[in-house]
């Protein structure tokens, strides 16, 4: 199984952040990974993401849309067991006014062993780009 990770302390309350986090429109101004984000955030709903780093549309299903905690899709390619993506954003708060945002991706099923070294590389860069640009944004108040 392929997988990354990553996590950052935001200076902000859990509801500040995860009101940027999850205010989709603005997503093509900032979102490096995320260009776009549709449909209707409830679990076991397909949503449609735009994924900037593959160039493509995808349909994954919303697993987890728990408010100021966490946000959890999946997506395949063809079968679960031929491949499939997990990715999350999950929120702790530190204290009243810092919050930890946990963010990353988890790959299962037989294609997901031939993922390049620099492909999950190239990902977890752009995650980590992400999430200093959300700590930024919040920073700023947008």
């Amino acid at each position: 199984m392929k997988q990354y990770h990553t996590s950052i302390k935001i200076n902000g309350t859990l509801n500040e952040v995860w009101e940027e986090l999850t205010n989709f429109k603005k997503y093509p101004y900032w979102n490096p990974i995320v260009g776009k984000l549709e449909g209707e955030m409830k679990e076991g709903e397909k949503i449609s993401t735009y994924i900037v780093p593959l160039k493509g549309t995808y349909f994954p299903v919303l697993l987890s849309y728990n408010e100021n905690q966490e946000l959890l899709w999946q997506g395949t390619l063809g079968a679960k067991f031929l491949m499939a993506a997990k990715h999350y954003y999950r929120l702790k708060a530190i204290s009243e006014t810092q919050t930890e945002l946990q963010h990353g991706e988890y790959f299962t099923g037989v294609f997901s062993y031939f993922l390049s070294k620099t492909f999950v590389s190239t990902m977890r860069t752009a995650f980590e780009q992400h999430n200093l640009l959300l700590k930024k944004r919040v920073k700023n108040g947008r």
